[in-house]
């Protein structure tokens, strides 16, 4: 587990008033980075990622290391200590009120096969999680998909008449490829589509608990 602290800023006037990170979809703020892979694509080449999965529990048609008790045997600092400094980025755009700390939980590995996917979940657990983020090491022909679980029938109908309406019923981010970060709170519904490529989609999980000091 990875902790970092978060102070109130004492003067907020030279704050910009547009986020230029944040992206409200959904009503909720998500992130989406371009991060160099250079560091985590050296840490992944001292590891065997097929060791440590198993099928996936649920519905789904991935492989995981989540709930694999030697998950917990990997040391994920070199990729937390990079993820870590965006998502200090994410909930720095959302002007914490108040000392906060930020706990990055134990993270997990995602194998994606050809036809691979993952069913629609949050991320809210038993920890009740608040954010989370979700790294893309390769990414075969495949999308995460973001969906809204309060849409109505006439939020579908809409989505064809009125373009305000295009990212209210799910959002599928454009960017996609290695080395893409997704932030976004774990209540969120999301999914991955079924792998279209033979070439493996691998992406690396976690979770951020925050907590007033």
């Amino acid at each position: 587990m990875m902790m970092f602290l978060y102070l109130i800023e004492e003067e907020m006037t030279d704050r910009k008033e547009i986020s230029t990170i944040l992206k409200y979809k959904l009503g909720y703020p998500f992130a989406i980075f371009s991060v160099d892979t250079t560091k985590i694509d050296t840490w992944v080449e001292t590891l065997d990622l097929d060791t440590f999965v198993t099928d996936e529990f649920t519905h789904s048609l991935c492989r995981t290391s989540n709930g694999v008790e030697d998950n917990l045997k990997i040391n994920y600092t070199p990729l937390l200590e990079i993820v870590g400094k965006y998502v200090h980025q994410y909930i720095d755009e959302m002007r914490p009120i108040c000392e906060i700390d930020c706990e990055m939980e134990h993270p997990w590995i995602n194998i994606y096969d050809y036809h691979g996917f993952q069913d629609c979940h949050d991320h809210q657990g038993l920890g009740d999680n608040d954010f989370s983020w979700s790294y893309v090491h390769e990414s075969g022909d495949s999308s995460i998909i973001f969906k809204n679980r309060n849409a109505t029938n006439s939020d579908m109908n809409l989505i064809h008449l009125l373009d305000e309406y295009k990212d209210q019923f799910e959002y599928v981010p454009s960017k996609k490829e290695k080395g893409t970060l997704y932030v976004f709170p774990s209540s969120i519904l999301h999914a991955v589509t079924p792998n279209k490529s033979t070439s493996q989609r691998i992406t690396f999980t976690g979770n951020v608990k925050v907590n007033r000091i």
